[in-house]
């Protein structure tokens, strides 16, 4: 079988993405990708056998709900106001999106719990109902990250300033907790390539103080791979 030849561009090719000077939402949207991915091929692999294993899978899962929401907050509180402000439907859009996506979190986490503690008879049929939940889950998320990187990020690039965008990440990442902003580092740098970490770590290099820069390489460098993260110390040259 072959793949039947395309009768209209992608939508990735055709997105008025050049406008984009800055991206709030490249970086994060790459690591919960990421996450996305790797628990959904945990909870596919996960021996059904092993409830600590299983605990474990669950346990990444509610994590990553955790980020999944700080998330969806932050955008709620410093972005929806300037969508709200140049495309209310937009806006509304978002919300919706976010509440069902959320909804859908719950249930999950409910189900992961329920695997986890259930009779050895049970087990292996519910770790199949998680795993075929968090796989439509993770569809359902990536269709929501494409309307914002392709709609909604292009919209706010030909309504508000650079220099505006750039506050407004700015106040994104000051209002990040160190705890949450560790957890959002060690799912965003490895799926970021090079330019992307470059740009991260440099500003952080300039900004920061050095103990921040120092822990935020450390950080790095226990999440990459050492081919990867000689990479990047090269070029901060640290």
């Amino acid at each position: 079988m072959t793949a039947i030849a395309p009768t209209t561009p992608l939508f990735a090719e055709t997105a008025a993405l050049d406008a984009v000077v800055v991206d709030i939402y490249r970086d994060i949207h790459k690591g919960i990708r990421h996450e996305l991915f790797g628990v959904t091929l945990d909870a596919g692999s996960v021996d059904p056998g092993n409830p600590e294993a299983l605990t474990g899978v669950a346990g990444r899962w509610a994590n990553l709900v955790h980020l999944l929401v700080a998330h969806a907050d932050h955008e709620e509180t410093f972005l929806q106001p300037v969508i709200e402000q140049f495309t209310p439907v937009y806006a509304e859009e978002i919300a919706e999106t976010h509440a069902r996506l959320e909804r859908q979190m719950a249930q999950l986490e409910l189900l992961a719990d329920r695997a986890a503690e259930a009779c050895a008879e049970q087990r292996r049929l519910l770790t199949h109902r998680f795993y075929l939940g968090l796989a439509s889950f993770t569809a359902a998320y990536l269709e929501h990250q494409e309307f914002e990187e392709f709609e909604v990020m292009v919209m706010l690039s030909q309504h508000v300033a650079p220099e505006e965008l750039r506050a407004l990440d700015n106040a994104i990442v000051a209002s990040i907790s160190p705890e949450m902003m560790g957890q959002s580092l060690s799912i965003m740098v490895p799926a970021m390539n090079i330019e992307d970490q470059t740009e991260l770590f440099s500003g952080m290099q300039a900004g920061a103080p050095p103990e921040v820069f120092a822990g935020a390489m450390g950080l790095a460098q226990s999440v990459l791979e050492p081919v990867r993260y000689e990479a990047l110390a090269r070029r901060l040259g640290v």
